[in-house]
């Protein structure tokens, strides 16, 4: 039988030979118009992306603020009482030295237990015990904006409410009030200070004042003096809505420059946040207080961002206009740097309406 073949190949002419060579690839305006469009397209893409991490960085932040202040509101339930924001010897044979700070009263309440367990309260801080744990990093201390934050190190972002100073053995007087910028506080304008010594006209002390404008305090934890200054949530007579427990301070912690800091530091320049003196020169005199002061200068809210490492006790972050503030009552709010003096210090002062009658009347 015999079968016709009919070739079926495709015969290609010179000229589509040509057409095939000349689409062969891209020319340089295509390539870069392609280059340029792409280019255009990560510029617009880049600063949306920076702007969700960012975002993604402020919630966790945030998250991590509430999460320190449920701690320290736990921790207070369970002692009925605010721990100190830092625990010293009062200076007698064997007791000099500095013990710890309010961290490490927290420990089992951010699922740090085995730490607080390993802890030795009979020890300073950096003991042979105590100094390796107070390195050691716990995430939950930290805002990812923290630019001092070094992995592996103790470091702290979050500091708590002790108004418009710290207390200290200055001159062997014991619980001396301390401005952070000013020195030795005289606020009820006696001209007399580091002691408890007044006209005898019922005029409130300046230990008694105060007590009344911070919330957190040093206290000594070795020696036969036992200087005990703390608030309950029931001494709290502003309410927990109104009053600051715990704000962010990035200029805190952990520093490269010094072995000794970290979070259990009880260094009143690494363990609180304060306000402005409203007094100048901490002189609380007749015509001499002012409560704009309480947000200004080098003691307003981020204020201190370029400052070394535990140089600047102040509130201070790298979110747009201002910090994330703690309250009393567990909820978290954004703190404008603007905000107003007066309103501020209010909001440190527990006890705010006491200081009615008196020069520093709120």
């Amino acid at each position: 039988m015999k079968c016709n073949y009919r070739s079926t190949r495709t015969v290609v002419t010179p000229r589509q030979v040509k057409s095939f060579r000349a689409r062969r690839g891209y020319t340089i305006i295509e390539l870069l118009t392609v280059t340029a469009v792409i280019s255009m397209l990560i510029a617009l893409l880049f600063p949306a992306l920076q702007s969700a991490r960012s975002s993604a960085r402020r919630v966790q932040c945030l998250n991590n603020m509430r999460n320190v202040s449920l701690g320290l509101l736990q921790a207070t339930d369970s002692a009925n009482r605010f721990p100190a924001c830092g625990y010293y010897g009062d200076g007698t044979p064997g007791t000099v030295g500095s013990f710890r700070s309010w961290v490490v009263d927290i420990l089992p309440y951010i699922d740090q237990a085995s730490l607080y367990n390993e802890w030795d309260f009979d020890e300073h801080y950096l003991k042979t015990t105590n100094g390796p744990l107070g390195d050691t990093y716990i995430p939950v201390l930290i805002c990812p904006d923290d630019i001092s934050e070094v992995p592996g190190q103790g470091n702290l972002t979050y500091v708590v409410n002790s108004g418009v100073g710290f207390s200290a053995l200055i001159g062997g007087v014991h619980d001396c009030p301390i401005g952070p910028l000013s020195g030795k506080l005289d606020l009820n304008g006696n001209g007399i200070t580091c002691n408890s010594s007044t006209k005898g006209d019922g005029t409130p002390s300046d230990r008694e004042l105060f007590f009344q404008m911070g919330l957190f305090f040093n206290e000594t934890w070795k020696g036969t003096i036992r200087a005990e200054r703390h608030h309950t949530m029931a001494s709290i007579t502003d309410g927990t809505s109104n009053t600051l427990l715990i704000s962010e301070n990035i200029r805190t912690g952990y520093n490269p420059q010094d072995p000794l800091s970290n979070w259990a530091s009880p260094n009143p320049y690494l363990t609180s946040f304060y306000i402005g003196t409203p007094c100048k020169g901490g002189h609380c005199a007749a015509g001499n207080v002012d409560y704009n002061l309480a947000n200004s200068g080098e003691s307003a809210i981020n204020a201190g961002i370029q400052k070394s490492e535990g140089q600047s006790p102040f509130p201070s972050s790298l979110h747009q206009g201002g910090v994330h503030a703690g309250f009393c009552d567990g909820h978290i709010q954004f703190l404008s740097e603007k905000i107003d003096g007066k309103i501020y210090a209010a909001m440190a002062s527990p006890q705010g309406q006491a200081l009615e009658n008196t020069l520093l009347a709120q």
